[in-house]
């Protein structure tokens, strides 16, 4: 087989083998989940995958067992192979191997944008825990001191409204929802994920200035609408950062926000309950766990009781962390 279309993920490489009829679209979603197409590149790749047209009623063997179970798909294991489907196309993922063949169904790309993008989002995921890559439910920003944030939370936690306010205020973004995180020379890195945003559709006039795309269920059923962050701010996207702020936040029914320290026990629970725990494996455990431990070391946690303020003006967050660190500095020097 020769050398099929290659795409990079900061200098990791995957290469694809794709049919004609399948290859612009699958093109838009690796893409959308920051895998950059590359005409060469000098590393080898990394990750391999087949992607063919299906036909066929297909079926997942009958000695896997079910771990992971959405409104759009399930996911099954059986020894070192994993297979996920939405019961009529089947990525078929061999981690050991760094390899994995799809199957789709002709209507897999005509479901919503963001239930594709899980899709692959789960299965690339499956194939990058080897490699020592994790995934974190929350978006990533970078400040202009070269600061790294990472706001994680369930969806509806509030995180895309805050990150686009600092957006707005000069904050730099890797990706909205999920980040990836790896070990890397400097300490624990977050690399871009998802490259578009998704808010309430209530809030859309709030966000007029930016391009607004269709409405569509997220992981949690909620309402989403796309907003393309790249087409307003450009200049902003940075594909990685190190990580040195980290914020859990909430919607809290209160007119003042409240942003508050958490010690490491706490965020630990918070971090293993955001990072994808149904695709965690015997495998991979151990060194996934160290990483969020090492990723505790080097950030300040804290906890956000988000209220009615940052619901109108989202910028108040930078006021709060200026607030809190002015207040940890001073208990220092004591």
């Amino acid at each position: 087989m020769g050398q099929g279309t290659l795409y990079a993920l900061d200098n990791l490489v995957l290469e694809v083998h794709a049919e004609k009829q399948t290859r612009e679209d699958l093109d838009h979603l690796l893409q959308e989940l920051s895998w950059v197409r590359r005409a060469e590149h000098t590393a080898r790749p990394a990750l391999h995958l087949s992607v063919s047209s299906n036909n066929c009623k297909l079926s997942v063997p009958a000695n896997c067992r079910e771990v992971l179970r959405t409104d759009d798909f399930l996911g099954f294991e059986a020894n070192d192979d994993f297979y996920l489907t939405d019961r009529s196309s089947i990525f078929h993922l061999r981690p050991a191997k760094r390899e994995g063949y799809a199957r789709l169904a002709p209507s897999f790309f005509t479901k919503p944008a963001l239930t594709q993008g899980n899709f692959w989002f789960f299965g690339l995921l499956k194939l990058l825990r080897p490699l020592g890559i994790f995934s974190l439910h929350g978006a990533g920003l970078s400040a202009r001191d070269r600061t790294g944030l990472l706001l994680v939370g369930a969806s509806g936690s509030g995180k895309s409204t805050l990150a686009i306010g600092l957006i707005r205020e000069g904050y730099k973004y890797l990706s909205d929802d999920a980040v990836l995180l790896r070990d890397g020379s400097l300490g624990v890195e977050a690399l871009a994920c998802r490259r578009s945003f998704y808010v309430d559709p209530v809030r859309s006039s709030k966000y007029s200035d930016l391009l607004l795309g269709d409405e569509a269920p997220d992981p949690a059923g909620r309402e989403r609408r796309r907003i393309d962050i790249d087409q307003a701010y450009p200049e902003r996207y940075i594909p990685r950062c190190i990580p040195r702020i980290m914020i859990f936040p909430k919607i809290k029914p209160r007119d003042n926000s409240r942003l508050m320290p958490v010690d490491r026990v706490l965020a630990l629970r918070v971090l293993l309950a955001q990072s994808a725990p149904q695709l965690f494996d015997r495998n991979t455990m151990a060194q996934h766990l160290e990483l969020l431990k090492q990723l505790l070391q080097q950030t300040e946690t804290y906890a956000l009781d988000a209220g009615r303020d940052l619901y109108r003006e989202p910028v108040k967050l930078i006021d709060l962390l200026k607030e809190v660190q002015g207040e940890k500095i001073g208990a220092d020097r004591h």
